[in-house]
């Protein structure tokens, strides 16, 4: 695997049904990929980084690990054709109910899509890494990706592919605008948390979340569904600098207000040694325990997110940012800030269908907001997100 460039829960949204322990895929469009009651939405990470491979048996440790902390996909590299043992984690993968995205060798792409396509376990096929990166060793012009969608499409309708592609707003980085047709999900890497030569600390979550804004517009009207890449690595090993749990809880809903449908966390072994451990979850675990937190809210919100109509609202500060999602007669709110240091009053002009009682969808995360005479009116400080549903009698969630 290669590292993912410097300016780039997973979560992906697939249709599939619950048989026995595991999710089977059951396709029924390209996307979104559904399960019997309704879409859920799906909350991920890549398994290792480009740095190290990492197969069994300490890959089903990882692997209990993941399911353990509520995320229920995991981006993983498979070759069966080199390890038996492979076709065995896709197995436990199913009783775990954990999602794959096989990310493959891609010269092998047809063969290794043949030998896996009946493991119910798979839920997308990786056909690119730095896809768009032109001056990188991964790059993939529209045509080549275009020819691995194809190729994977003919052996596995059924399910999506999917390719992890650069952000950074610079001209070897090339628009996904050219690559509509080529591939079913793109993921968008953005990691700024200690790269300061891209992201200035102060700017670093504003950044973020405007390169998810323009990006996901380069897919508008293609069809391909966004993903967002989220960090949760440190760029070095001394001194380590893990995004904290209110920069990482931001950069996700930034994501999602900037329209993606899914997240994939890159990663959770990461291949440096820092303070003598190697996984995330021991390397960070409170970055590890917010990341389990994001989960559980996942399968709350997410059908807002994946089904909701979307409003973008008026915060008058350039760092804080607020939309509104309906779905039936209920409304969420997100309002989150940039701000790295200063606090904001706002209020917030609702749309007038949205004029009922505010209420915090979580407790224990940021709040305190109220809603008089249509406006959204509080205080929000620097990195908070605050989430609210309107017209909900049921209250606080846990």
């Amino acid at each position: 695997m290669k590292r993912k460039t410097s300016l780039t829960v997973i979560a992906l949204l697939l249709l599939t049904r619950l048989v026995g322990e595991g999710l089977v895929a059951d396709v029924k469009r390209l996307s979104p990929i559904s399960r019997e009651g309704g879409a859920r939405f799906l909350f991920g990470v890549y398994h290792v980084s480009w740095i190290q491979e990492r197969y069994e048996p300490q890959r089903y440790d990882d692997l209990s690990a993941v399911a353990e902390n509520g995320i229920n996909a995991m981006v993983a590299g498979l070759d069966p054709t080199s390890y038996t043992t492979h076709l065995q984690f896709l197995e436990r993968a199913r009783k775990k109910n954990v999602g794959v995205i096989a990310e493959l060798y891609l010269p092998s792409l047809g063969i290794l899509i043949d030998i896996m396509k009946d493991y119910p376990s798979i839920i997308a096929w990786q056909i690119g890494d730095d896809f768009n990166v032109t001056n990188g060793s991964n790059y993939a012009t529209p045509e080549i990706l275009k020819s691995r969608h194809q190729v994977a499409k003919a052996l596995d309708p059924g399910r999506p592919t999917y390719a992890s592609g650069g952000t950074a707003l610079v001209k070897w980085y090339r628009s996904f605008k050219d690559y509509h047709g080529c591939v079913d999900m793109v993921g968008m890497q953005v990691y700024p948390i200690g790269n300061q030569v891209d992201f200035p600390v102060r700017d670093a979550l504003e950044s973020a979340y405007q390169l998810f804004r323009a990006r996901v517009g380069e897919l508008a009207g293609s069809g391909i569904t966004p993903v967002a890449n989220l960090q949760s690595f440190s760029w070095k090993e001394k001194p380590a600098l893990f995004p904290t749990a209110s920069e990482s809880r931001n950069m996700l809903y930034g994501a999602l207000d900037a329209g993606a449908k899914g997240v994939l966390y890159y990663a959770f072994y990461e291949g440096k040694n820092i303070n003598g451990k190697k996984t995330l979850s021991e390397q960070c675990p409170l970055l590890w325990e917010e990341i389990g937190k994001q989960a559980e809210e996942m399968k709350i919100l997410g059908p807002f997110f994946l089904e909701g109509r979307r409003t973008e609202l008026s915060t008058l500060f350039d760092k804080v940012h607020a939309a509104l999602w309906s779905k039936g007669r209920e409304s969420l709110i997100v309002v989150f800030s940039t701000e790295r240091t200063l606090s904001r009053k706002v209020e917030i002009r609702l749309p007038g269908a949205a004029h009922g009682n505010s209420a915090a969808v979580f407790k224990d995360r940021p709040a305190g907001m109220q809603i008089h005479n249509g406006i959204l009116t509080g205080t929000i400080q620097s990195e908070e997100v605050h989430v609210y549903r309107i017209n909900d009698v049921i209250g606080a969630m846990p």
